[in-house]
């Protein structure tokens, strides 16, 4: 039972300690959640290998990076591979080589969604945890991790395991409560976080970006009124719009001209529809101007990726989304947010109604094309 949010150091238990104060439960259910284990507030130590596993990929994800914050390791200092591209020569160089520019810390690599990895590699991997040196940490994150497999045995015994399966509803509200406090500043009622949950489901991305959408609307001490939460809320209309505006920065205008279709034949509304559009474009412009400015002032080693990750996207996400960035290039990303507060000005005056609405949203869109 996750209650409270308050672990302290005695709390950070091995997935066999938690199997042990657990009577009943499987060994294949003797992980810690990740729920608990983003709430860990207290400094630790990277083990020698840790694991996130099941479905949710944003809180296995969340849970890598987590860990990474609690070591105190500087995560630009991360050797990061994808696993379908990784090579176990180039991983095992990482975790055992010393450069010329390390400071002697530790020694981490990251493999992201490293299924296909470990399958390629197992008995290098186990021969790895059995023997890995002090210092050095493998971080992966995977759909599954049969309680059977030795990797996972390793685990268990060497290093530690983070579950995501998905969990009771009220521990669900629990988290999505906890999460909008922490990460967006948001305090919710327990009949906002049902409605959260109802609508958008078992799906931690979905949840964080719902959150980060509410904390636009929220007063001063983060609170937000019901009605205001029920129209910016929607399942698959959530779903709808992420790919709305993923559409609209790669160019795609008759795909996300077809969103904004479904999404007013469903009832949606169009201020409804521009907010949630607004705060995902709106960091492609603060990106794309913190980087001119840092340009501009001669700073040296400054990046695209910098600029991206300081706007909030996600440090798995900054590849595809310097991509995007650069698809909207910088002529249209330094005139975005007065893009934004024009169609705003419009939705709620001259084209304030349905039909007129409409048609600003399509000319907004248009201007990406």
């Amino acid at each position: 039972m996750i209650v409270g949010w308050q672990p302290s150091a005695s709390h950070f238990l091995r997935p066999n300690q938690v199997a042990a104060k657990t009577p009943g439960k499987s060994k294949s259910e003797a992980t810690l959640h990740a729920f608990e284990f983003l709430a860990f507030t207290q400094p630790q130590e990277l083990p020698a290998v840790l694991a996130a596993i099941g479905p949710d990929d944003f809180l296995r994800r969340e849970s890598i990076e987590h860990a990474i914050e609690l070591s105190g390791v500087e995560p630009l200092s991360v050797a990061r591979f994808e696993g379908d591209e990784a090579q176990w020569r180039d991983v095992n160089d990482e975790l055992s080589t010393q450069s010329l520019f390390d400071t002697g810390g530790p020694k981490v690599v990251y493999i992201r969604k490293s299924d296909s990895f470990l399958s390629a590699n197992r008995e290098s991997i186990e021969r790895w945890i059995e023997q890995a040196p002090p210092g050095s940490t493998l971080l992966m994150d995977l759909q599954s991790l049969p309680a059977n497999q030795k990797v996972y045995k390793l685990a268990s015994a060497k290093g530690r395991i983070v579950g995501t399966a998905e969990v009771n509803g009220k521990e669900f509200q629990t988290w999505i409560k906890h999460w909008g406090t922490k990460k967006h500043k948001v305090q919710l009622t327990d009949e906002q976080t049902g409605l959260i949950a109802d609508r958008v489901g078992y799906v931690g991305g979905l949840i964080d970006c719902e959150l980060a959408k509410l904390s636009l609307f929220a007063d001063a001490s983060g609170k937000i009124d019901d009605d205001r939460v029920d129209e910016l809320v929607g399942g698959w209309r959530t779903q709808t719009v992420w790919k709305l505006t993923e559409a609209i920065a790669e160019g795609k205008i008759a795909e996300a001209i077809e969103g904004i279709d479904k999404l007013i034949m469903s009832g949606q509304n169009a201020v409804g529809i521009a907010a949630q559009m607004s705060w995902s474009l709106r960091r492609y412009a603060m990106a794309a101007t913190w980087y001119k400015q840092h340009e501009q002032f001669g700073m040296q080693g400054v990046k695209l990726s910098d600029g991206l990750a300081r706007a909030g996207f996600r440090p798995y996400d900054l590849r595809k989304e310097e991509d995007r960035l650069k698809r909207i290039s910088w002529i249209r990303a330094k005139e975005l947010l007065q893009w934004l507060v024009e169609l705003e000005k419009k939705l709620k005056g001259t084209h304030s109604q349905e039909d007129r609405a409409r048609i600003a949203l399509e000319s907004f869109i248009f201007r990406f094309q």
